[in-house]
């Protein structure tokens, strides 16, 4: 989650600047002209799918520090098992990772209609 935030960081001061910079520089025809190229798509792509795994990820994580998932505390007894990843939040980060995958399919079923 930490990568995914600081390529998403990166990419959303990329762009602001970039839009702030568009007036001066380029035309609004050539940067769809970029967008719509290989090497846009893919970026954009890899971007939306960072977006719903981080956003998921970041939902589930809420609901886990709100103890939903986690289970009732239990005394920690020889073999210690991790209460935390239990088989309701693998299932949760499973979840999380399939909509993330449906996203990205999804954004790559719109890109290439074009």
């Amino acid at each position: 989650m930490r990568i995914s935030g600081i390529y998403l960081l990166v990419f959303f001061i990329v762009h602001v600047i970039h839009a702030a910079s568009i007036l001066d520089r380029m035309t609004w025809g050539q940067l769809l002209f970029l967008t719509y190229s290989p090497t846009g798509f893919v970026v954009l792509s890899v971007m939306i799918g960072l977006a719903a795994f981080h956003c998921l990820n970041g939902i589930r994580l809420m609901l886990q520090q709100g103890g939903i998932g986690i289970g009732k505390p239990t005394r920690p007894d020889y073999p210690y098992q991790i209460q935390s990843m239990g088989k309701k939040n693998r299932l949760c980060i499973y979840v999380t990772m399939g909509v993330s995958a449906l996203a990205l399919y999804f954004a790559l079923d719109v890109f290439f209609k074009f």
